[in-house]
């Protein structure tokens, strides 16, 4: 008994040096990070003054050749290259996103991110007085209607004969708008729905959830356009989640998890994911991502998606009515 109490008296105080001297290690660290922080603040400054670069085909290459990742020695141990490639690649990600809150501080208002999305400055509300919106009529979608009714101001209705037809209204400009039922508590993500909105290249604005009689089923329906629109503050605060919805096909390079990971640093909550089978293939996978971006760094994150991810594709960002 002595022998085991003397062990664990000796374990304890040999941890404690441990901590000790990790904390140490941190408190050189700071330092270090510190003076990252005044490097990666000024790399921001310099892609602020370079515009084009935000907008640019070549922009997710330019943006990945500013990050090396960290190297060793050739004489160091194979632990301490697996530890350092483990830490390397969690830098490279902080480094990036930090890049990113920078620069959307640099870019200031809401407004330069609809740009950045390539839809201008376009908000929901503000911009809807009396639009046209296209749908296929039956009990559901009626009061779907009614439910973004309450935040449209006066919108007129078309009744297409079928769901092809609603989308080609806003296709075409006949429409400003169309509805779509996207989800059901039922029957899951609707593909075909999403392969109409791919196909005639709509974006989501605005959702609401509809109810069943019975109240057995919910159907989530969207209010969609051929721009995505960056919702202005009275929507919002009349709506309930905003959600940032985008797909992409991961690769060796970016996989979900890297996506994910990038998105939880910014404080953005995964609401759903999908995986969709690619129409040109029988062993590839799109993901479809939904993050609840309410209390998160969206302007950051948009940024980082478009500077690292050059495959991903914007299905909107838009607020969810509140039930009820």
């Amino acid at each position: 008994m002595d022998g085991e109490l003397s062990r664990r008296l000796n374990n304890e105080k040999l941890n404690g040096i441990i901590s000790e001297n990790l904390e140490l290690l941190n408190g050189e660290y700071s330092s270090v990070f510190e003076r990252r922080l005044t490097q990666l603040y000024d790399r921001a400054q310099l892609l602020a003054r370079d515009s084009a670069l935000l907008t640019s085909e070549e922009r997710c290459a330019e943006f990945e050749r500013m990050f090396d990742p960290t190297n060793l020695p050739p004489e160091a141990s194979d632990e301490a290259k697996r530890y350092v490639k483990s830490y390397s690649e969690a830098q490279l990600l902080s480094d990036k996103l930090t890049v990113c809150r920078f620069l959307a501080e640099r870019l200031g208002p809401r407004a330069d991110f609809g740009e950045l999305l390539g839809q201008g400055s376009a908000k929901l509300g503000s911009d809807c007085k009396g639009v046209r919106i296209a749908y296929l009529q039956n009990a559901y979608a009626d009061a779907a209607f009614r439910r973004f009714s309450e935040v449209l101001d006066s919108p007129s209705v078309t009744y297409p004969g079928d769901f092809t037809s609603v989308c080609e209204e806003v296709y075409y400009g006949r429409a400003e708008l169309c509805m779509l039922p996207l989800d059901s508590s039922r029957d899951a993500k609707l593909i075909s729905f999403y392969r109409l909105i791919d196909k005639y290249e709509l974006k989501i604005i605005l959702s609401c959830d509809v109810a069943s009689a019975d109240g057995g089923v919910t159907t989530r329906y969207a209010l969609l356009g051929k721009s995505a629109v960056w919702p202005d503050y009275v929507i919002r605060n009349k709506c309930g989640s905003l959600f940032f919805e985008f797909s992409f096909v991961p690769d060796e390079e970016r996989t979900l998890a890297d996506v994910l990971s990038a998105a939880g640093q910014c404080g953005l909550r995964l609401y759903k994911t999908d995986a969709i089978p690619l129409s040109y293939s029988d062993s590839e996978f799109s993901c479809d991502v939904i993050l609840d971006c309410q209390n998160g760094e969206l302007n950051a994150f948009v940024l980082y998606m478009m500077l690292a991810v050059p495959q991903y594709e914007l299905l909107g960002v838009y607020p969810h009515m509140r039930n009820g």
